[in-house]
């Protein structure tokens, strides 16, 4: 498998990167710009002339004045200053940390942009409060951060839909289930000087079907208890840090997934620092029922087939190899891992076009690999004009 960018598919920025941004905006006496200053500048990497293709923008059903952009990689770009604020958010710029905060309620996400050396920007987007997020494309152009349109809707829980006939992007609630999810912080035991610790979850509330309610708020509120206590365990036997300058970590963090058709769908970020080189991470995907808050797995979903465990295995052998997994290990590896039990097809959240399979930091891949994700449509295993989410609507 080609190596990627170790930034791709991590949950939370490693300090290092954060530092060494900053030491190289310190060098070359640039700053981070917020989207829409004029006179700043993000680094000479950062604004580079690119090809672009217009798109246009839409917010809740309204376009904003300034239009998106295609990346290099092919991704629509959206201004996120002017979109930011379509949602109703405000945008404000934090010049210690050269951080751009997008706050919509109770929901806070920060944008911190960094070059990875060449000519590619990158973004770093935390969730929902948390020091956990993921990264995105980006682009500074004339003054202007464009983001990956996932980059706002996701951290807010709304929906991307493309609209071809018009070449729109559009960002909308539209479709979504009549629920509100709010980022909740667990209080915590942990309690030193020498551990930093962010427990963040997901709680809902606007069901008509209370049981159902508070059956999943349970079950998010219990895996979060368990990952505290996980971490408060492992720093009691670490004990306290050599160096009187280490830090530790723990902190979790999720993403709205899918919101649609009587189901919801999260990926909770969990992470763990206790020294060494980099930290590790686990995710978890929940899906829930909204009609009864039954966890939803893919078999609930994918039933109708009843050799769906084996297509979808030869499906992702398929994909390991089109990503030259066959002559890094990555193959064997999965081979392996799969030969005698399908338990990885737990490891799954929906989409709006899907649903991804993820394995967890070295289960088949190096860290460098990050988290490998592989991407699904229901088309792929179920007959055509099968719904899977019928039942649940």
């Amino acid at each position: 498998m080609n190596t990627p960018d170790p930034m791709n598919n991590t949950t939370r920025l490693p300090k290092m990167a954060a530092l060494v941004l900053a030491a190289t905006l310190a060098t070359t006496g640039t700053i981070a710009i917020l989207p829409g200053n004029t006179g700043s500048v993000y680094a000479a990497t950062t604004s580079h002339n690119m090809n672009t293709s217009i798109v246009h923008v839409q917010v809740e059903g309204k376009a904003i004045s300034t239009q998106g952009i295609l990346g290099k990689t092919g991704k629509t770009l959206i201004p996120l200053k002017e979109a930011a604020k379509a949602l109703g958010a405000t945008v404000t710029y934090d010049a210690k940390t050269r951080t751009v905060i997008v706050t919509k309620g109770k929901q806070i996400s920060t944008y911190l942009l960094y070059t990875d050396g060449g000519a590619k920007d990158n973004l770093f987007v935390t969730f929902n409060s948390s020091e956990l997020g993921d990264t995105y494309d980006s682009q500074v152009i004339k003054g202007t951060t464009y983001v990956e349109t996932k980059a706002l809707s996701e951290p807010f829980g709304y929906r991307t839909v493309w609209d071809k006939a018009t070449n729109t992007v559009i960002v909308t609630t539209a479709g979504m289930n009549a629920i509100t999810i709010t980022p909740t912080t667990l209080a915590h035991s942990i309690n030193n000087t020498y551990t930093n610790v962010n427990f963040t979850y997901p709680v809902i509330s606007g069901l008509t079907n209370e049981a159902a309610q508070t059956k999943i708020n349970n079950a998010l509120k219990a895996h979060v208890e368990q990952w505290m206590a996980t971490m408060d365990k492992q720093i009691q036997e670490a004990g306290k840090p050599v160096s009187p300058s280490m830090q530790y970590e723990g902190d979790s963090g999720y993403k709205v997934s899918y919101n649609q058709n009587g189901v919801i769908s999260f990926l909770l970020y969990d992470y763990g620092y206790l020294g060494g080189a980099h930290g590790g991470e686990t995710l978890t995907g929940m899906t829930f029922s909204l009609q009864d808050g039954k966890a939803l797995k893919l078999n609930d979903l994918l039933k109708s087939n009843a050799s769906y465990r084996q297509d979808l295995k030869q499906l992702l052998q398929n994909e390991i190899k089109k990503q030259d997994g066959a002559e890094d290990g990555t193959l064997d590896s999965f081979n392996e891992l799969s030969k005698n039990s399908s338990a990885y097809l737990d490891d799954y959240y929906l989409t709006d076009s899907g649903f991804t399979i993820f394995f967890q930091q070295y289960a088949i891949a190096p860290y460098a690999a990050g988290t490998p994700e592989f991407h699904f449509t229901f088309n792929q295993l179920l007959k055509a004009g099968t719904n899977p989410l019928k039942a649940y609507q």
